[in-house]
């Protein structure tokens, strides 16, 4: 098994001789420790679509090193986009034959991290694009997942969370949990709440259909069968929360909904 002193590289590619090349580009780069971060580096060569998403299905890898042009795929933006598609977290690099700064700038639009022309590709360039390539790709997905995370208290935001019950079927109710407490004590007590929230059996034992989100400054949110609601409000009523069972309707309704979450409960 591999540990994470070892870079994890998917090589797509059809030119065995652009293959060989990039061989020992990596391989140079590797003994002239020039990865930095990594000790060692592991690559894993293919040289169809096919096999290359059944490689990220199987697999994670820290980095695609991608050529488009590849005999089972019709088009070049086909293969970055099913890659892309299937990737993950991996940063995926372009591979192309020739420049072509337009169709590179539409690529980097389309979630590419950089564009690599074959003919250029030097060890120390190759090295620091790769790693800077990891680096700005492990904070797009930082950024992604603080959007649908709560700061605080580590459930989803209110925008998560509506977007999650959105999907859910109409026989769950809709618990708002009130933390009660002065502004000063508020913080810490949110973070117990959580805590304690996550760690009722209604969690454990419903979690496939119980969300829980953050409302507001003192409210949590949690979806769930309404029987299994009321247990959990009977366990934590000692904690100092406060239970008040409603529907996304009802709140649809009183107004507490912005405008987008009610068009898309409305389409939905």
């Amino acid at each position: 098994m591999l540990d994470s002193k070892t870079l994890k590289l998917l090589l797509v590619e059809d030119s065995l001789e652009d293959e060989e090349l990039l061989r020992e580009a990596l391989l140079e780069i590797e003994e002239n420790r020039q990865w930095c971060n990594w000790r060692s580096s592991a690559i894993v060569a293919v040289d169809r679509l096919s096999d290359a998403l059944d490689c990220l299905r199987r697999d994670s890898f820290d980095a695609v090193l991608l050529n488009l042009s590849l005999p089972d795929s019709p088009a070049l933006l086909h293969t970055f986009l099913e890659v892309h598609s299937g990737a993950a977290a991996a940063s995926i690099l372009v591979l192309a034959d020739e420049p072509d700064e337009n169709f590179a700038n539409r690529l980097l639009r389309a979630g590419a991290q950089d564009v690599l022309v074959k003919a250029e590709v030097e060890c120390a360039p190759l090295a620091h694009a790769i790693r800077y390539a990891i680096e700005r790709q492990r904070r797009v997905s930082a950024a992604r997942a603080s959007a649908y995370v709560d700061d605080l208290t580590g459930v989803l935001t209110r925008d998560a969370f509506l977007t999650v019950a959105a999907h859910c079927g109409h026989r769950e109710r809709l618990a708002l949990v009130e933390v009660t407490a002065d502004c000063e004590t508020l913080d810490p007590l949110m973070i117990q709440a959580a805590e304690a929230l996550r760690r009722t059996p209604f969690c454990a034992s419903s979690l496939a259909s119980s969300i829980i989100g953050r409302w507001d400054r003192r409210r949590f949110c949690i979806l769930a069968p309404e029987a299994v609601l009321h247990r959990a409000a009977c366990q934590l009523t000692d904690a100092g929360l406060r239970f008040s069972f409603t529907s996304l309707e009802e709140i649809a309704d009183a107004g507490e909904l912005p405008l987008c979450a009610k068009i898309a409960m409305l389409a939905d």
